[in-house]
């Protein structure tokens, strides 16, 4: 949780934005104190009826400025009279009187100005009206855009449950939040404050009684304008985590800044929209597909899609199964092969199975004619009533590469699902994946977002029920994020969120792309560690060059431990764990390193002896 604020300045690596960096041109640096030798100096102010965003953000300003100087620093609203020095968050009568109002900020975009006795936390936030309760929308998951707005108990996310239930309202992860921003991102980097985890124990933050802040101004927006990332309960990180209750979880997705741009991409034409929406017997797919899949070169089914998006895009409905939100409606088919077996079809798959990009890998081309002439003659449907509206395609398994021979509508939005969990696997799945994402890039100037894969190898261990060897790639993922960035892809969804630090890693590059991942990797361990801290990184890196070595992700037991954890390797890693065991110094070091030792190192050791168990038997 803390540690002393001289051996946390010391160990300080500021990644991303520099407080004085920041500073917009000719405005002078402006110092103010917010607690001086455990006294408050100043007041968070906020608007009578604040935005669920700066509610939260008051909230969290209060609660690190009393964990860090065991000061409370009162929360008042504009209608009392404030002396002193004060912190403006979101839109309240004192920035009005500044001229500064949150409907002057574009969507993401937020602001932290420093002036003479103030500091203002302001950006664009969702209002919490009647109206705006009604809008319409369906996540990647399928849940409503309301849901996100998760209901909890505030001190029990933040350790606090002896001072009663603190119930509150969390802004949506869709919905415009940027005070929110703006009060994280002061707390980052003007207050040193690290959230490693959902967990207490997580939390990195300086020990100190007296907070001096220190800057100009920051006027900016997230850099990937989407990142929908959630997860938790899979083996190693929820160890790592702490085991968190889902109010600590819900609250930190606000932390990392979960969300952001309204878009959705999956499945949408599956088994319950088929039953319910999609079932006119004239366009039911013939053969095994029927009752998940349809007649998809039937003009009627392109009209009754169509029908379907144009009722989401004018407010009037969306069933549940489908996925959309904002300006985007997903038309992606089952996650099968059961293609319809008519005449039509069938003559069209002949078409798109001559295309062997990919052929003999997950990621092809054997059906993107087919699929992609589907969507195509739905997106020209829709553009005739709603131009600016987007159809959503998944560029995915035997359709992820683009058609040859078809000119795509400009009204497409494609996610190309890549599977960046093999990045060190560069002799197949990185080279095809390369291969794909390019093509969309030359395809037209079209909307851009990814299904990036991160669930390898854990996913097919859980499933199996064996334990892996895990993948760390800090490289990869920093390498992979700043290049979609560059080149224009608005936003991923993440599926699977690995461990924890490589979680971590992913959603602040994502948020800031001039984020060093050397220098968030040794922050990390230099802080979260203390004492155990070179013998737990030489950890780290050192299963991310054993994967990088063998250029192989632990799949299957065999990779994972005749290749990846040999005896050899295993006896090396154990060296650094029981040397951090030894050098671990408070009791919060030894309690982090634990998390490790137990989530990680205990769960590979299983594994590996699993394996030869089973070998020698």
């Amino acid at each position: 949780m803390m540690i002393s604020v001289k051996k946390m300045m010391a160990a300080i690596v500021t990644f991303g934005f520099c407080v004085s960096m920041s500073v917009a041109e000719g405005r002078p640096l402006v110092e103010i104190t917010l607690v001086n030798e455990g006294r408050p100096s100043a007041s968070i102010v906020v608007a009578q009826n604040p935005t669920p965003s700066a509610r939260l953000a008051a909230l969290e300003l209060q609660y690190h400025f009393r964990k860090i100087t065991g000061a409370i620093v009162p929360i008042r609203t504009d209608r009392e009279e404030i002396t002193g020095p004060r912190i403006l968050v979101g839109q309240s009568k004192q920035t009005n009187a500044l001229g500064i109002k949150g409907a002057d900020f574009k969507s993401l975009e937020y602001l932290i100005q420093f002036r003479p006795d103030t500091i203002i936390l302001i950006g664009r936030d969702w209002q919490d009206t009647q109206e705006n309760r009604k809008e319409l929308g369906r996540d990647t998951y399928g849940r409503t855009i309301q849901s996100s707005r998760h209901q909890i108990d505030y001190h029990k996310a933040t350790g606090q449950a002896g001072q009663g239930a603190k119930p509150i309202t969390l802004p949506g992860f869709f919905d415009d939040q940027g005070t929110c921003y703006a009060a994280y991102h002061f707390l980052e980097k003007f207050c040193q404050v690290r959230w490693y985890g959902p967990a207490e124990l997580n939390v990195v933050m300086p020990s100190q009684k007296t907070l001096t802040v220190r800057g100009g101004e920051i006027r900016r927006s997230r850099d990937l304008k989407h990142i929908h990332a959630l997860g938790g309960g899979w083996p190693i990180i929820k160890v790592q985590w702490d085991s968190p209750n889902g109010d600590e979880l819900n609250l930190y997705w606000r932390r990392l800044r979960i969300g952001g741009e309204k878009w959705a991409g999956n499945h949408a034409i599956w088994t319950k929209t088929v039953r319910e929406v999609f079932n006119n017997p004239e366009y039911q797919a013939k053969g095994r597909g029927s009752g998940s899949q349809l007649c998809y070169t039937n003009p009627k089914l392109v009209q009754d899609v169509a029908r379907v998006a144009r009722d989401y895009f004018d407010g009037k409905e969306l069933r549940d199964g489908f996925k959309a939100m904002g300006d985007y409606f997903a038309v992606v088919p089952d996650d099968n092969y059961s293609w319809c077996k008519c005449e039509k079809c069938r003559r069209i798959l002949d078409i798109s199975e001559e295309d062997k990009r990919g052929e003999g890998l997950f990621s092809n081309a054997r059906n993107s004619y087919y699929i992609f002439n589907f969507v195509n003659e739905v997106a020209k449907e829709v553009r005739k009533t709603h131009p600016h509206k987007f159809i959503v395609a998944l560029a995915y398994s035997s359709y992820t590469y683009p058609p040859k021979g078809l000119e795509l509508e400009p009204n497409i939005c494609v996610a190309p699902c890549l599977q960046i969990c093999y990045g060190y696997d560069k002799k197949t799945y990185y080279e095809n994946d390369l291969a794909i994402y390019r093509a969309w890039l030359e395809e037209g100037d079209r909307p851009l977002y990814l299904w990036n894969y991160f669930h390898h190898p854990m996913e097919p261990a859980v499933i199996g029920k064996w334990n892996c060897f895990p993948c760390f790639m800090p490289d990869v993922i920093s390498r992979e994020i700043k290049r979609y960035y560059k080149d224009g892809i608005r936003g991923v969804f993440l599926c699977g969120i690995g461990q924890q630090l490589d979680y971590y890693l992913y959603t602040q590059t994502a948020f800031d792309v001039d984020t060093d991942y050397k220098e968030l990797v040794d922050e990390f361990f230099t802080l979260y560690f203390g004492g155990a801290s070179k013998p737990m990184k030489t950890f780290y890196y050192r299963i991310s060059e054993i994967n990088r070595e063998e250029a192989v992700v632990g799949t299957s037991r065999e990779k994972s431990w005749a290749m990846l954890g040999t005896p050899e390797r295993m006896k090396e890693l154990g060296v650094y764990i029981d040397e951090a065991v030894k050098l671990a110094g408070t009791d919060i070091e030894k309690r982090r390193v634990e998390t490790w030792k137990k989530g990680v190192w205990e769960y590979m050791k299983a594994g590996h002896h699993q394996f030869y168990l089973r070998e020698n038997q």
